[in-house]
This record gives C-alpha cells, structure tokens and sequence, in this order.
C-alpha cells in the first residue's frame, strides 16, 4: 500500500511542477529532481544535498502549491522507506547502502538546509514565510516517520532528530511550542509506531482485525491532530460540513458566503488532554449504542425504541429518565428548542387577539371604504410592531 500512496504522490508532484506556476517545468528537469533527491538519500554528503536544494530553491520555493505536493511526495517516500516490522529496521544487505532510518534521516537534512538558506541567504523573506507556511502541515508525518524505530535499540538515531529539533528551535524556524509538539510526536512515535497521515500500515492479522473492529484496536496510541480539516485545493462544496462551523450564527437567517468556507487550520501534533478525554467519552458513546456486549447494569431498567435507541424508564413512573440516541440531537436541547417554540407562539396568539380587537373598534368607528381599510392596516401594522418590540 506505501508504493501504491507513493505513486500518485509522485504523480500529484509532477503534475504541480507542470503547471504554469510561474512557469511549466520540463519533464527532464521534474526526472532529474527524482536523480537528485535518491542520490541525496543514498549519500547525504555537502554536494548532494547543495544539488538537491538548488533545484527546490530554483523551481518549487517560488510556489506554496509546488511545495504543498513535494511535502506530500516526501512524507509518502518516508512512510515507503520504513519497515512495517514493529518499527524495527533490519541491517542493509550491503554496507555502502544506507538503512531506512538513514533515508528518512536524509530527508530532515535536506529540508534543515532548505529552511536554513531561505532564512539566512536571500534577500527576501517572502521565501522563507511560504516555505515554513507550507511545509508545516507535514512536518509531523514527517518527524513522525522518521522516529518510528525503538529508542532502545536505536539511541543514536533518535538522538541526532533530537538535535535537529534543538537546531529548528534555537534559529526560530517555528515556535517552541510547536516544535514541543514535534517532540512528543517523536516520543510517541518511538513507543507506539508511525504510519503516516493518509496512508496505510502494514496489514499484520492483529492490525487488520482493528481495521474490522475499530473498537478492538489500541486504545493506548496517541491521539494527532492534523495540521488542516479539509485538502486546500478541494471547492468549498467538497470540504466537510465541519469547516461551516465557525461561521454558523445562532438564530440567524443570513447565509454562509461560500468565500468563507476554507479547510480549518490547527496545530499539528499530539492533541491535548482535554479534546482526547472528549472524543474517548464519544467512541464509548458510540460503543455502548452499536457494541455487541451488554453496557448496562442489571438493575436499570432498559428500554428500546423504535429506532433501537436505548431509554432508561424510572421503576416507578415508568417515565423515561435518561438515554441518549445517535441519531440527532440530546433531548436536553430538544426540550430547550420547544420551550423556546412555545413561548414563540404564545406570543404570536397574544398579539393576534391584541390586532382583532384593534380591527373590531377600527370597523365599529370608521365606515368602510378603501381609504379607511389602508389606514387601518398601517395602524395595525405600527401597533403591531409595537407590541412585537414590548415582547
């Protein structure tokens, strides 16, 4: 499955590099990048690396949409060079291959010398705050990838991407926080594995009885969050019905300017406590409604609708006292929405029975004709936004 993940990441690279962005790039040249990128990975030596980055500097750094797809390329290439065999990498069959790890490795270096020289070296800084803008989102699969070996066996390994966040820190390539967040990606990536954003692990038997049974599955791994909800390119009618969100105004009529609705934007990396402990009491939720075991206890008295909804009924009223259904909202804000309904219409009725009697004495005082009928409804109409506004 990582070749199949690295092929249309090579293909989506490609076609970016082809598009007038600012200018198409020739197949040779988008062929010779490849050349570059593998010698780079085989030998991480000044002149590789100097090569690759000028070709990056030359023909991607000007395009945030080139740098989202060789982002993508890489992060597929580094879940592709890693062993599926509990995080372990064997020994290379000849010793002047470099390991997995290593390439993986290779590619942190590549992109430190990148962020370095837009930073350091040019005389604008548009480059460096659209390189570190756009290749932020993959940072974590990246780091992530790269540190999914066991810190036991492999110190040095994990020691040299430790230095490297240091170095990330101390130039300011992204705040501390953020690269703490990197940090503890690399920690949980060490103890638990990493198979990358996207793409798909190794299908060992126990992970694809997790794959069948999402319930099943470990409960211990850690929670990341993804730096974007949403694909940038995709039209606003594609995005999920998520990104509306933040501009749903209570009670309001007025609609949502397609304009507005972009992928959201969050902070990559292992997600905090507090939205952890949230969505582990949701999937509990979701296990107790469409689990096969029995959740309940005994001595509650459970109930089921016609939609298989569980209601739990107090043992003396036979009232219904709890239960919650997964198919629409909780009953607490249902029953907030038809008081609300309710008070809604009694003022309505009120302000009905306030118009007919105003009709009643316009009728009984004025003789009907059509110029009394047009004021009577303009005072009716004043009245009522009257009362409309006293309510």
């Amino acid at each position: 499955m990582a070749s199949h993940h690295l092929a249309i990441a090579k293909a989506s690279l490609a076609a970016a590099m082809m598009r007038p962005d600012p200018t198409p790039i020739a197949r040779d040249d988008i062929t010779q990048l490849h050349t570059l990128l593998e010698s780079t990975l085989e030998q991480c030596s000044p002149v590789n690396i100097q090569l690759c980055k000028a070709w990056l500097l030359k023909n991607t750094i000007p395009s945030a949409s080139r740098i989202t797809a060789t982002g993508k390329y890489l992060v597929a290439l580094g879940v592709s060079l890693a062993k599926p065999a509990e995080g372990r990498d064997l020994p290379s069959p000849s010793r002047q291959r470099p390991s997995a790890r290593r390439k993986q490795l290779h590619i942190l270096y590549l992109l430190n010398d990148l962020l370095h020289h837009t930073k350091y070296h040019l005389a604008s800084s548009s480059s460096y705050s659209t390189l570190t803008g756009t290749i932020q989102p993959h940072l974590v699969d990246l780091v992530g990838s790269a540190a999914a070996f066991d810190s036991k066996e492999f110190p040095k390994h994990h020691g040299r991407i430790e230095k490297l966040l240091d170095i990330w820190e101390a130039n300011g390539y992204y705040q501390p926080s953020y690269v703490q967040k990197l940090r503890e990606t690399v920690t949980n990536a060490a103890n638990f594995g990493y198979s990358g954003a996207g793409t798909t692990a190794a299908r060992s038997e126990p992970n694809l009885e997790a794959e069948l049974n999402p319930f099943k599955g470990n409960k211990d791994a850690p929670y990341v969050m993804p730096a974007t909800h949403g694909d940038p390119s995709t039209p606003y009618y594609d995005l999920p019905a998520g990104n509306m969100m933040p501009h749903i105004i209570p009670n309001s009529t007025v609609p949502i300017s397609p304009q507005l609705v972009k992928p959201l934007q969050f902070v990559a990396g292992p997600a905090d406590e507090s939205l952890v402990i949230a969505v582990k009491d949701f999937m509990r939720d979701v296990e107790g409604l469409f689990g096969t075991g029995d959740k309940h206890d005994g001595d509650i008295a459970i109930d089921f609708d016609q939609l298989g909804q569980p209601i739990v009924h107090d043992e003396i009223t036979g009232e219904p006292i709890g239960g919650e259904g997964y198919y629409g909202w909780s009953k607490a804000f249902c029953k907030k929405m038809k008081r609300r309904a309710e008070g809604r219409n009694g003022a309505s009725n009120a302000e009905k029975k306030q118009l007919f009697r105003w009709q009643q004495q316009e009728q009984e005082s004025e003789p009907t004709s059509v110029k009394s009928v047009y004021k009577s409804t303009i005072r009716n109409a004043r009245l009522a936004q009257k009362v409309c506004n006293e309510i």
